[in-house]
């Protein structure tokens, strides 16, 4: 059967909602013009609160149902265990936010493309809250060749629908302790070389930039100055390595850009055998025994892509030093510290 003539499962990661912007979003699901679905919500911790608010909002829907947890594993692995609780019967599933607000045709739109692909995403209008000041107009996502989307991801989970059996590939999620490790990249470059992915070019919902956002909009960061960047520098140093010294700041820049991306690879390779041509001369070029040498034609080709945010190929710079400190430990037969 097509998977636009089956069933689905949306799952909405939840942890301490904001009330008002998880009634809008709650409500945005259910009053959905294309209304054969499920609604998992998994509370991240609080799960008293979160069944509250459902019961209060969408009580009465049976589609909607809370599984809550009392340990908090943040919104990566709380992904991935909703995720794991989908039924292998259904046909496709949607990945749902906590704080924005579709629009009532968004699954009619995007699930009919899953016939043809594994992950089907859209575009957003992004807005501000409090307020709803609108910041950007629409997104720019796009299906670029693999070797870009490895380096910036184009797909939001948030905009996102699947075919039920890429989570056959999928899970587990990859580990890796970082703020680069993204459920929906990891997904992303699944359906690379699970079948594809497609973008349509149609805004199918209003994506919320608010204080606690885990992952902002990377199209708002093309205004970062430089203090900012090393302001972001130092954060990630921080609460990644326990230090703001250049060593600290170094080895947590490593991780979220060459580790996360290195693993991505690694990953599919065990669970494939194979890789797109074009995906295993990256995997090649980031391996840990490979020569130093070879950062610099990833870089350089990361960085002459009209695909790739200049801002997101910097955030590789800081790490450069460990990560030839790593290649260099690997190929000497030394483990890697730290």
């Amino acid at each position: 059967m097509r998977p636009s003539q089956g069933h689905g499962v949306v799952v909405l990661a939840a942890y301490h909602p904001d009330p008002e912007l998880f009634a809008v979003q709650l409500r945005s699901i259910r009053d959905q013009s294309r209304p054969d679905f499920r609604c998992l919500i998994g509370a991240d911790g609080g799960q008293a609160e979160v069944r509250a608010l459902v019961a209060e909002v969408v009580g009465g829907d049976d589609r909607f149902e809370v599984v809550g947890w009392d340990d908090n594993l943040g919104f990566y692995l709380n992904f991935e265990r909703l995720l794991a609780l989908v039924p292998e019967d259904v046909s496709w599933v949607a990945l749902s936010d906590q704080d924005d607000r579709w629009y009532p045709d968004k699954l009619q739109r995007l699930v009919p493309l899953l016939d043809d692909v594994t992950l089907a995403t859209g575009q957003a209008r992004v807005v501000e809250w409090p307020g709803d000041r609108i910041v950007l107009e629409r997104t720019d996502r796009r299906v670029v060749p693999a070797e870009d989307l490895l380096i910036q991801n184009q797909v939001t989970g948030a905009l996102s629908v699947l075919r039920r059996e890429l989570l056959d590939l999928a899970l587990p999620f990859p580990r890796l302790h970082t703020v680069t490790q993204l459920h929906d990249h990891w997904l992303a470059m699944c359906a690379v070389v699970g079948g594809g992915y497609d973008v349509l070019d149609e805004t199918v919902q209003d994506y919320v930039q608010h204080d606690g956002n885990q992952v902002g909009e990377v199209a708002l960061h093309r205004g970062w100055t430089p203090a900012g960047f090393i302001r972001r520098t130092l954060e990630l140093g921080d609460t990644y390595e326990g230090a703001r010294d250049v060593a600290a700041c170094a080895r947590a820049c490593q991780t979220q850009s060459f580790e996360w991306r290195r693993l991505v690879l690694a990953t599919l390779v065990g669970r494939t055998g194979r890789l797109p041509t074009s995906l295993a001369r990256e995997h090649g070029r980031l391996r840990r025994d490979a020569p130093a040498r070879t950062i610099v034609p990833l870089l350089w080709r990361a960085t002459r892509s009209p695909n790739s945010s200049p801002w997101v190929v910097a955030t590789f710079v800081p790490g450069i030093p460990y990560e030839v400190i790593v290649r260099h430990r690997t190929r000497q037969g030394r483990p890697r510290k730290g």
